[in-house]
């Protein structure tokens, strides 16, 4: 669920509140003494990335160097027909 950080207006207290995306026009209409703060994404992506062989297995795994390899191959046809 997202956290939300909101500031009372009459007090200036913040507070954040965890809340789901559904109900948050309903808070802010329930609770008009106090006003969102805009904030920034709080997750992190973490790792090493994702490579297109993770998921592959058998003849598909090697897609990008068969596809390099094709592509020599017809190059080295057509300059034999010239």
């Amino acid at each position: 669920m997202p956290t939300y950080i909101f500031k009372n207006k009459d007090n200036g207290e913040i507070t954040e509140i965890q809340m789901r995306i559904s109900d948050l026009d309903n808070f802010k209409a329930s609770n008009p003494n106090l006003s969102q703060i805009p904030t920034a994404p709080n997750f992190r992506l973490k790792g090493t990335g994702w490579y297109e062989t993770d998921f592959k297995t058998g003849k598909k795994k090697n897609l990008v160097k068969e596809d390099k390899e094709t592509k020599k191959e017809s190059k080295a046809d057509s300059s034999k027909k010239e």
